[in-house]
């Protein structure tokens, strides 16, 4: 759990404090607070990723954590710099804003409800156990990642909830990047495990986005 915390509070410092040091009055804007909260509650919720762990499984994962890392950093920020800089910090769109909190706190609930749901089958990079087995119940019986799915929605729901069209533009297509090559590394992965099986599992849901793709 220190390590968790310890993460969950770099990631703040790097993308809402050390962006707003030009503007240091709004760091406490309600705004800004409430993307801090959510921001940790990804963090606190999912197992702590090391440089050790990222290395040993680099032959599955093909280092897909670090593109997710720095995909999301960079979505974060985007919208952040953009709410402060490039607009009134202290003017919201309404439906915008709301529209944006509730995509940001779905996405943290279906992240965490998702990898509450693998347990210990959860892990930051790709990996596969000696007893690993095919999780198929709650959102998994409609979508293969919906943590992922989640994550998406909270750091999109970010740059909608700043009212940032520039951050949500950037943060689809910086998302989408990362999770396309993590999935694709991770299913192979799954494919070469559980074979057959896991080929059934695919005909009848969708990968990320429900009725989608």
């Amino acid at each position: 759990m220190k390590k968790k915390i310890q993460l969950a509070l770099v990631s703040v410092l790097i993308t809402q404090i050390i962006p707003l040091l030009g503007k240091p009055e709004i760091i406490l804007h309600y705004k800004n607070v409430i993307v801090m909260l959510a921001n940790m509650s990804l963090w606190l919720f999912q197992p702590a990723v090391s440089a050790k762990e990222t290395t040993e499984n680099k032959s599955k994962d093909h280092y897909s954590v670090i593109l997710i890392l720095v995909m999301s950093v960079s979505s974060t920020i985007i919208p952040v710099v953009d709410w402060a800089y490039f607009s009134n910090p202290y003017h919201a769109e309404i439906p915008a804003t709301v529209v944006g909190f509730i995509i940001l706190w779905f996405g943290v609930v279906l992240r965490n409800y998702s990898i509450r749901i693998l347990g210990k089958h959860f892990t930051p990079t790709i990996q596969l156990q000696q007893d690993h087995t095919l999780i198929t119940k709650g959102p998994y019986n409609f979508i293969r990642h919906p943590s992922y799915l989640g994550a998406l929605l909270a750091i999109v729901g970010i740059a909608i909830f700043l009212n940032s069209i520039i951050g949500t533009v950037a943060a689809c297509i910086a998302m989408m990047i990362a999770y396309v090559v993590r999935i694709d590394a991770e299913e192979k992965a799954l494919k070469g495990l559980f074979g057959n099986t896991y080929l059934e599992y695919q005909k009848r849901t969708k990968k990320l986005i429900p009725f989608l793709w």
